[in-house]
């Protein structure tokens, strides 16, 4: 008879390896509150977002077409419009002018002093606050904006066609909102960049040889 060979036998006692667990996994949602929710999904909310950018970037690019026709930078062309619009309001400051284009003071300041020197807006001392200045369009600058009004008219009628007074402030409400909280949120991006900084490099850091 042929001979057979035994083959071993398994150690069922083998040490198995286990595999490291797995990080829990988030929900995937971008946010929380309920009320931008559709059935729990943040779908429609993200898809919002996207045209949100979309229309930023566009509006931007807008204005610094339009600050090109008039030789100006994008910066200082918002300074000049915003000059235009609150001087139908009342006085104009550089405060004023920073809260209505939402940036420091210091950069209206600085961008004013350019007008100034193209001689498209004047300056002169506040006469009941020394700490003051008042700012106002010169005749060079009436001049730009006049020969801007038609141009703004056909874009703006082309951009805003089907749209009431209501929804202008409904969106003008909600657009000043996410601005005045844009800068928070930008500390908050800031925060996790530096940590996730952080991290990668303690975890880079080479082990010290045992002695």
């Amino acid at each position: 008879m042929a001979r057979t060979i035994d083959k071993p036998k398994k150690n069922s006692m083998a040490r198995t390896t286990r595999r490291p667990a797995l990080p829990a996994r988030s929900d995937g949602l971008t946010i929380s509150l309920p009320e931008l929710l559709v059935d729990g999904s943040d779908l429609k909310f993200r898809e919002f977002i996207a045209d949100l950018f979309a229309a930023a970037a566009g509006m931007l690019a807008l204005r610094r077409a339009l600050a090109t026709t008039v030789d100006l930078s994008a910066a200082e062309f918002a300074i000049l419009l915003a000059t235009w619009q609150q001087e139908q309001k009342g006085e104009v400051g550089i405060s004023s002018l920073a809260r209505e284009v939402h940036v420091a003071a210091a950069n209206v300041t600085a961008e004013v002093g350019k007008l100034v020197r193209k001689r498209i807006l004047h300056k002169q001392p506040h006469p009941r606050d020394t700490r003051a200045v008042l700012i106002n369009l010169t005749d060079k600058g009436h001049d730009i904006l006049a020969r801007l009004t038609p141009v703004l008219k056909e874009i703006n009628d082309r951009l805003f066609v089907g749209n009431s007074t209501r929804d202008i402030t409904v969106v003008g409400n909600f657009l000043h909102h996410v601005a005045d909280e844009t800068p928070y949120s930008i500390n908050l991006a800031k925060a996790f960049g530096a940590k996730r900084g952080r991290d990668v490099t303690t975890s880079a850091k080479p082990k010290r040889p045992k002695k």
